[in-house]
């Protein structure tokens, strides 16, 4: 496997190996916490079957309500993407059916991908950027004019106005940043909070083929995606994790120290 963990880094070849390495750190970290955790994907489009269906199985054997395919989603639609494949097409049908998504208790303050293709700028949210076009489409004209600004492309979910007063919940993902450099189309996550076992695999496969869709949109090829968490936790059981996870993690070389059981 391609996968180096650090005290708080991880590098990986895989979307998956970046899971399961950020995984195995936060289970040996002190209170299965720390701050500051730094993933290094360098092929996000790339998966594991062997690990996804290990944190899916993770998932399922400590009982937590979100899969998956459900985290997925409320980053980035793939079905829907799939059905609409022009960004202003996407962006056009999820404001439509917006109204209806936010009807779940789930999504009352709204979803990830809500944010970036309607993000509220104004209290009564009737003035929305579009910011998954505006973005398409920068790049593209970049591209085009050769001035070579490579990191003018950014795409916000967390609102002060918005979110500003709530203790804690929606947006986990606070912002996103996007640079284009030699033909490809890398991206930062920046994270204020990640529960590994519930919520990890499907955050950062939702971000990955968010990154997947707006390179192909502006014709370049996909690079790296680096995922940043403020505050990163194992939110499983010790038991569970090295039962399912432990065969897979033998195989991850150690750079430097991961304290702590």
């Amino acid at each position: 496997m391609g996968i180096l963990v650090g005290e708080r880094y991880v590098e990986a070849s895989t979307l998956s190996e970046g899971w399961l390495g950020a995984a195995a750190l936060l289970r040996k970290a002190p209170g299965k916490k720390v701050v500051h955790l730094m993933v290094r994907i360098a092929n996000p489009s790339a998966e594991v079957d062997e690990i996804r269906m290990a944190a899916a199985a993770l998932i399922e054997a400590e009982g937590k309500k979100a899969p998956i395919e459900t985290v997925r989603t409320t980053i980035f639609p793939t079905r829907w993407a799939e059905r609409h494949p022009a960004p202003e097409d996407l962006a056009l049908h999820y404001r439509d059916n917006y109204a209806e998504l936010r009807g779940f208790a789930q999504n009352q303050h709204g979803t990830y991908f809500g944010r970036i293709v309607a993000y509220p700028r104004d209290a009564d949210e009737t003035d929305l950027a579009d910011q998954l076009n505006e973005t398409v489409q920068k790049l593209i004209e970049e591209q085009i004019n050769g001035t070579n600004k490579s990191s003018r492309f950014e795409i916000n979910v967390y609102s002060e106005r918005h979110d500003g007063r709530r203790p804690w919940g929606f947006p986990c993902l606070a912002h996103l940043s996007v640079h284009m450099h030699e033909g490809a189309l890398h991206m930062q996550a920046v994270y204020r909070n990640e529960f590994i076992v519930q919520r990890g695999y499907g955050n950062f496969l939702g971000v990955a083929e968010l990154q997947t869709f707006i390179a192909n949109s502006a014709g370049l090829e996909v690079g790296e995606l680096f995922v940043t968490i403020g505050h990163g936790e194992f939110d499983g059981t010790k038991t569970a994790g090295d039962r399912i996870l432990g065969p897979l993690w033998k195989e991850i070389e150690v750079l430097g120290v991961v304290r702590g059981e």
